[in-house]
């Protein structure tokens, strides 16, 4: 079979310490018709030093001295890449030796633009989990990439033109991976190769982090908001989503959510959340015009 060039996109930033455990699993693939783009998003750790003496012409090394984010690198190299496909890696993790070989092959036995395969997500504790979560189907590929990501970006394997349509939204922080996803899927044929070809650290769960990544989901659903209005029921499912990450700290916007899904899905489930963050929030304000009116 014939191995066209991949070029991966190594995006980093002050990850000294991992980077070359990650370039490695890249330069270790079975896959051989590789390059391998580092783009240091202006690390301040001294990464620099470790491409002071390359030996594998495979590996590239870009640097600029502003700091400008993960979908600002990978855009950066994808520009300079050669390779008709591109794949991207995250400077964390690791790609079992077989990931682009398996997902190449796929790729090109199914006949669509882009392949993201399984990958398992392991916490500092130990614990792991496969991901995504459930299963895809490339007829409702749109609608079930609005309900949930599937594809992380390391997971990611297409064919350029994907890329030079659509590039990396440069002006989000987070959930860079599933808005493109949502776009791809929008506009490309997807395949879902469903085994477990990366290894991802993942950071804690916790009631802060959820709060503080509702603003980034919220902006996440009003960029596809013409999506999710042809899609109810992926709808109904994001607004869930966005009152489960408030439910803890802000009942009374929890409720707005609940209610538009339980509108949307017409469950049980959405309107006993509904009704508990409702009453919440009554009771919330009850005890803050009561404890104005003992000020007084």
């Amino acid at each position: 079979m014939e191995q066209k060039m991949i070029s991966v996109v190594i995006p980093t930033y002050n990850r000294k310490e991992k980077l070359s455990d990650c370039i490695q699993s890249v330069l270790a693939q079975s896959y051989r018709n590789i390059e391998v783009l580092v783009v240091d998003d202006a690390s301040s750790d001294g990464t620099e030093e470790l491409f002071q003496n390359v030996s594998d012409t495979r590996v590239l090394y870009f640097r600029y001295e502003t700091n400008r984010g993960a979908c600002y690198a990978r855009n950066y190299g994808a520009g300079r890449a050669k390779g008709e496909l591109l794949a991207f890696q995250d400077s964390d993790d690791w790609w079992h030796p077989d990931k682009l070989e398996k997902q190449y092959a796929f790729l090109r036995s199914v006949g669509a633009d882009m392949c993201f395969c399984g990958m398992n997500r392991v916490s500092a504790s130990g614990s792991r989990f496969y991901y995504p979560v459930h299963p895809f189907h490339q007829e409702h590929g749109v609608e079930e990439f609005l309900a949930e990501n599937r594809a992380s970006t390391q997971t990611m394997l297409m064919y350029r033109r994907v890329w030079e349509q659509l590039r990396f939204d440069e002006d989000i922080r987070r959930y860079q991976d599933w808005d493109f996803g949502i776009r791809a899927a929008a506009r490309f044929s997807l395949c879902y190769l469903p085994e477990a070809l990366v290894e991802s650290e993942v950071g804690e769960d916790s009631i802060s982090s959820r709060v503080n990544s509702y603003p980034h989901l919220l902006h996440l659903y009003n960029k596809h908001a013409a999506l999710y209005q042809q899609h109810p029921g992926s709808d109904a499912v994001m607004n869930r989503r966005l009152g489960k990450r408030m439910h803890e700290t802000n009942p009374g916007l929890a409720a707005d959510h609940f209610k538009k899904s339980m509108a949307l899905s017409h469950s049980f489930y959405d309107f006993g959340y509904w009704a508990a963050d409702r009453l919440r929030a009554a009771l919330k304000n009850k005890g803050r015009k009561s404890e104005r009116e003992n000020e007084r």
